[in-house]
């Protein structure tokens, strides 16, 4: 699961501080992360975030810096692209960022969040992020890949140079059957 995966890091790096961006329940993933410093963000007062407010907003007034970041907030290509970016302006060198839901093994749970709902009334809704983690792993020299789990984790390492060649994805261009034909290559699967 995607807390194995966040605890592995956190043990094998010696990471102290950890965001999460996109918290939903606390005892889905939060609450099983095994770190010093934990801060979450989501504007769901539900949640009981840290942090009840949009990331942008925590972006633009946070002075933390962490060394692990998982971003699992808005479902949406262009917010997961601007999480990211303002992960990275956070992170501490050689951290990681873990994004959620970058492997929809569905049209329809790749689509819209009305229309991911199954034939018993649950909603398994990833969005379109897949986008714009390859938008991002094609676009810089940090190591990405998908690791084949939870729908699909994808890790950025800024520890590890990747040597994929630089490939300019436009979110709007990118299509759900693209996806299904480049699966491994698009996302680097492991």
């Amino acid at each position: 699961m995607r807390y194995d995966i966040i605890n592995d890091f956190i043990q094998q790096r010696n990471f102290k501080n950890y965001l999460e961006i996109g918290v939903h329940d606390r005892n889905a993933n939060f609450n099983k992360i095994k770190c010093d410093n934990k801060v979450c963000v989501d504007p769901d007062a539900n949640a009981k975030a840290d942090y009840i407010t949009t990331s942008d907003l925590f972006f633009e007034k946070n002075t933390q810096k962490f060394d692990i970041v998982f971003v699992d907030g808005l479902h949406e290509a262009h917010q997961v692209y601007k999480d990211i970016y303002n992960s990275l302006n956070v992170l501490n060198p050689n951290g990681i960022i873990v994004c959620h839901d970058c492997n929809p093994l569905s049209l329809k749970a790749a689509g819209d969040y009305e229309d991911s709902k199954d034939a018993m009334g649950k909603y398994c809704w990833n969005g379109d992020c897949w986008k714009a983690f390859v938008k991002y792993r094609f676009e810089t020299d940090y190591l990405c890949y998908v690791i084949n789990i939870d729908e699909g984790c994808g890790i950025i390492d800024t520890s590890k140079v990747s040597n994929v060649a630089k490939i300019f994805y436009s979110i709007g261009e990118m299509t759900y059957s693209m996806l299904e034909k480049n699966r491994q290559y698009l996302l680097g699967l492991q």
